[in-house]
């Protein structure tokens, strides 16, 4: 074949490449366009659907159907708010694994000399004499340290027998109580899912400053923590009036989760020091 003929060919090759090329950068800017409308339209539907479930939250999913269909910079936007969501989500976690030096101060906390006094179950209250004794032999020695877990971390609990029971808590001093905080192991860290659980439910708060005399008591109320929704609550105490500093402070329980014994693996109490 000549030489000029060879060019030819090749000429025509190449124009007969650019056409199909170009072809088919039509095609699939047809096809991205038409996906892209059904997109917006199924994502429109979603919308107009939650808002009807939803009517409170009518505007914030307008808004977020309206970042989803704004075209090709949609996807990172939502992924954006998503990962906003998620990064709140673990600073709230480390902010309640730090309690103890992101929030307010613990009175007591056995590394400032807190004490725990006495932990009670009910059924030893109601029972013989021998159980009563038991109690207070358990309580000198051994079970003495171990009941300190409840005011320190020691990587375990203090358990309760029972559903309910008495903690006397010595603080570091006199303190005008505002605040008290129930904090258990999270859920998602024990190694069998169940539907009861150890964690403490409703309780009792109140202030004493001789735990051995039978002198006025300050009842701060009684709470209810709940450990379906979150591991670590504060609940602040119910004060129509302005009290005076305690020295003790006692958690009368009165049930917990559904188990047969009560976990208990930390309790902080807040409040003004006095002078």
């Amino acid at each position: 074949m000549p030489e000029h003929q060879q060019k030819n060919l090749a000429v025509y090759m190449l124009c007969v490449l650019l056409a199909a090329l170009t072809v088919f950068q039509i095609y699939v800017s047809e096809n991205s366009t038409t996906q892209q409308i059904q997109d917006r339209k199924f994502l429109e539907e979603v919308t107009n659907a939650r808002m009807q479930a939803h009517p409170s939250n009518s505007e914030q999913s307008k808004d977020v159907g309206q970042y989803k269909v704004t075209g090709g910079q949609t996807d990172s936007k939502v992924q954006c708010f998503e990962e906003m969501e998620i990064l709140n989500d673990r600073l709230s976690l480390l902010e309640q694994l730090n309690f103890d030096k992101l929030g307010p101060t613990d009175y007591a906390a056995r590394v400032f000399g807190g004490e725990v006094v006495s932990v009670v179950p009910t059924s030893r209250h109601r029972g013989s004499l021998l159980s009563r004794v038991r109690t207070a032999f358990s309580s000198m020695y051994d079970n003495y340290y171990q009941m300190q877990c409840i005011i320190q971390d020691c990587g375990t609990c203090f358990a309760l027998e029972g559903s309910s029971g008495s903690i006397v808590i010595k603080l570091v001093k006199s303190v005008a109580l505002n605040a008290i905080t129930i904090e258990h192991i999270p859920k998602s860290a024990l190694p069998v899912r169940t539907d009861v659980y150890s964690a403490l439910k409703e309780f009792s708060v109140w202030g004493i400053n001789n735990p051995e005399s039978t002198g006025k008591e300050i009842y701060f109320g009684t709470y209810t923590f709940d450990y379906m929704t979150t591991f670590l609550e504060t609940f602040e105490l119910d004060l129509d009036q302005p009290v005076s500093g305690v020295r003790f402070v006692r958690v009368d329980i009165h049930s917990n989760h559904g188990e047969k014994f009560t976990c208990i693996y930390r309790i902080r109490v807040h409040g003004t020091p006095e002078e």
